[in-house]
């Protein structure tokens, strides 16, 4: 295992605090937008394929959150070009001092989850109609889009409760229950233990991705790609 690079986030500009609040207007009223659609095409008989299919989205949901913080903590670096201060950064100081995500305004910690899940949340939204098609495996389609995108951008929101002394109590019931992923699992991830646990949202696809990543790494190892500074410490 490496040693974690002593490395505080830089602080936060006003016109990033501001940046911050447009992304998470902008995804929370997509957000909304979508769920009403799915309320919809539900209602209009497409019950189970619209649960099927957010279900689905949701463990997607995982599997991309494992694999984005993978690729962060391994290949990036707080200098990486536009990346390095917006997210880099904010991960090592995460990495040395846990808590304090929790610190962190919840603009702040959940601005650039938002920013990167605005993508997925407009191609769901101009893609989706709430009657469109009456195809279940549409309503499948539409239920697992719409969940993604949605929980890809609550991630690093999930991630703070996993640190969090005193969550909702819905939350900590979601964690007891395996939804969420719990304390005890997120904190495999900082004892430098030899599960990376990467994934935040329900944990899951952990067990998948802790065999997989080192395999891919040593793929791109023999193609001249190699770790940022940190190496593939946790």
């Amino acid at each position: 295992m490496g040693v974690w690079p002593t490395h505080r986030a830089p602080p936060r500009r006003p016109l990033l605090a501001i940046a911050d609040a447009v992304h998470v207007a902008f995804a929370s009223a997509l957000a909304i937008a979508l769920v009403w659609r799915m309320a919809m095409r539900a209602t209009s008989g497409q019950l189970v394929p619209v649960v099927l299919g957010m279900l689905l989205g949701f463990l997607a949901a995982d599997v991309a959150s494992g694999l984005l913080h993978w690729w962060c903590d391994t290949y990036l670096a707080p200098t990486t070009p536009l990346l390095g201060p917006m997210i880099i950064a904010p991960f090592r100081e995460h990495h040395e001092d846990p808590a304090a995500l929790g610190r962190h305004h919840w603009l702040e910690r959940n601005g650039n989850n938002c920013l990167a899940a605005l993508p997925l949340l407009l191609l769901a939204f101009c893609t989706l109609r709430p009657w469109q098609s009456a195809c279940a495996w549409h309503g499948v389609a539409s239920g697992c889009l719409t969940a993604a995108s949605i929980t890809l951008g609550l991630t690093n929101q999930i991630h703070a409760w996993a640190h969090a002394e005193n969550a909702p109590r819905l939350v900590r019931w979601l964690q007891r229950t395996g939804v969420l992923i719990a304390p005890e699992r997120h904190a495999l991830h900082h004892m430098g233990s030899r599960e990376r646990a990467y994934a935040v949202v329900s944990g899951w696809s952990n067990r998948w991705l802790d065999r997989a990543t080192p395999r891919v790494e040593s793929a791109l190892a023999h193609l001249g790609m190699r770790p940022s500074e940190r190496g593939s410490a946790p």
